[in-house]
């Protein structure tokens, strides 16, 4: 057993987390009730940016997605696409054309007044910036048809591109030409300008992010209907909302105790004891994800398809799935969760959770193992270490040659992306409208799942032309996966988020958003 340790820079969340759930009910607003206007949000990590086109980390979105940006369209509480910056849509009959009627009188908060020009340039650099969505779009891209319509056409049909703009973990916002033609020596944007109800304000690296409402917010719905998972009227009712770092689960736990902090976006198992024996809190937990072991498929001992079954034949996943998330985790071998029961399949269930160390031992023969050292990349990250040291040992019971290298999510991001650097690396990802935004069937996605069956699979299930027909071709993409293992699915896990009694109007699906919140003194 060998292990290295590397830590440097801070410790950044990439791990997709957080599914659909429910929502908390309007509260009709007390005569003569006083409510305090500004809310303070303890978070375990911190972003490399705010640019959604270019960033897939769970906080960033939880900071700007529906707050300050908006999308063309979004997703209801029953994971349907609904019109947001869109006033309505339309799909060719062959699923080859999409045309997007936009919302007019829409301000940025730089002021200006949101046109097809805005839309068209910030669709294109999404499309860029997402693997998932240049894959499916080809060479299409939107064009301008008039000064409020957008179209994209297709050279096949692409039932499912709706669901891939309202879902994805990398957002297809809408921001100005400029703020999207600005951007720093990384890509990212330098200016942070959207249509939502809050405004970005400040950004203290290590300490908070400060987001303002937005005076000019021009919003959309009934206004007499709560929001229906991320659709709906908008009226703010903070003055701001402090986003602060706060890495210690015990630390944010004493704030939300002692009124430091409103909410909790990241209560760990080990805290759960302690929040339940809080009077002033409430809580929600619910299947959020999957945890994913991805292995290296362009050199190394993993690139052996042999191997990697060999490993998925070790894998206890209870083990695993319970040593990093002690009781908030479900079994199972869809890769798609259950808040999306439609896409969910049992195909190739039968690889699932295997633990029978002498077919795994079968699988070394036929790989021709002979004692290489097997590369398993890790941050420091909560708890998720403690699988690892799991997963080291069941693999080293059938005589795989383990060395683990631990380093903070910043350091994984670049080490993931050079194949001399590991066999395999953990994450998790979150949960999504259709399959093919599982970023890991990406051929250029660090894990490299460039076999050509899979991608025609994932090919066909992108080109089928109706949902009946891409629910029938996602089974096959999914049991050939579970062959060919461009992951390991180990499990399904919950999250469980944390707030004080007195807030009112919190809207729970993927995450917990304020945009009609109230904070009663």
């Amino acid at each position: 057993m060998k292990r290295r340790l590397a830590v440097t820079g801070l410790f950044i969340l990439a791990l997709l987390v957080f599914s659909g759930c429910t929502k908390q009910e309007a509260a009709p607003e007390e005569a003569g009730a006083a409510y305090e206007t500004v809310l303070n949000v303890a978070v375990m990590q911190e972003s490399p940016s705010l640019d959604l086109h270019k960033n897939s980390t769970l906080i960033a979105r939880q900071i700007g997605s529906g707050s300050i940006w908006e999308k063309l369209v979004t997703l209801n509480a029953a994971s349907e696409v609904v019109p947001e910056l869109a006033e309505r849509f339309e799909m060719s009959d062959d699923g080859t054309a999409l045309t997007f009627y936009l919302r007019q009188g829409v301000k940025f908060h730089d002021g200006q007044i949101m046109d097809a020009d805005d839309v068209r340039v910030s669709m294109n650099r999404w499309i860029e910036g997402f693997s998932v969505a240049k894959e499916l779009a080809g060479p299409s891209r939107f064009e301008k048809i008039d000064d409020f319509t957008v179209r994209i056409q297709f050279d096949h049909p692409a039932v499912t591109f709706p669901d891939v703009m309202a879902g994805a973990a990398q957002p297809a916002i809408i921001t100005t030409q400029e703020a999207a033609a600005d951007e720093d020596d990384k890509g990212f944007m330098k200016q942070n300008i959207g249509t939502g109800p809050f405004k970005f304000v400040e950004w203290k690296l290590g300490q908070y992010i400060l987001l303002e409402k937005f005076a000019d917010y021009v919003p959309y719905g009934d206004p007499s209907k709560p929001v229906d998972g991320w659709a709906g009227y908008k009226a703010p009712q903070l003055e701001q909302i402090y986003f602060h770092l706060v890495s210690q689960g015990s630390t944010r736990i004493a704030g939300l105790e002692t009124g430091q902090f409103h909410v909790d976006y990241n209560v760990g198992d080990d805290e759960l004891s302690r929040l339940s024996a809080l009077d002033n809190a409430e809580t929600i937990s619910y299947q959020a994800g999957t945890l994913a072991l991805i292995f290296n498929k362009k050199q190394g001992v993993a690139s052996n398809i042999y191997f990697r079954q060999a490993v998925n034949a070790a894998c206890g996943n209870e083990d695993i799935l319970r040593a990093i998330y002690g009781t908030q985790y479900d079994l199972g071998s869809s890769y798609m969760d259950d808040t999306q029961p439609y896409w969910k399949s049992d195909a190739g269930s039968g690889q699932y959770n295997r633990q029978d160390s002498d077919l795994a031992k079968e699988l070394l023969k036929k790989a021709d193992y002979r004692g290489e050292t097997f590369h398993i990349l890790t941050p420091i990250l909560g708890t998720i270490e403690r699988g690892i040291v799991v997963l080291e040992q069941q693999l080293e019971a059938v005589g795989i040659n383990v060395e683990v290298t631990t380093v903070d999510w910043a350091t994984m991001m670049q080490y993931r992306t050079d194949p001399a650097r590991f066999d395999l690396y953990i994450t998790s990802f979150v949960s999504v409208p259709v399959p093919s935004l599982k970023l890991y069937f990406g051929p250029s996605y660090p894990g490299w799942s460039d076999d050509p069956l899979l991608q025609q699979y994932l090919a066909d299930f992108n080109q089928a032309t109706s949902r009946e027909e891409a629910r029938r071709r996602w089974d096959v993409l999914q049991e050939y996966s579970w062959e060919y293992l461009p992951i390991i699915n180990v499990g399904h896990f919950s999250s469980t988020f944390a707030w004080n009694k007195r807030l009112e109007n919190i809207t729970v699906y993927n995450g917990l958003f304020f945009w009609n919140t109230r904070i009663k003194k």
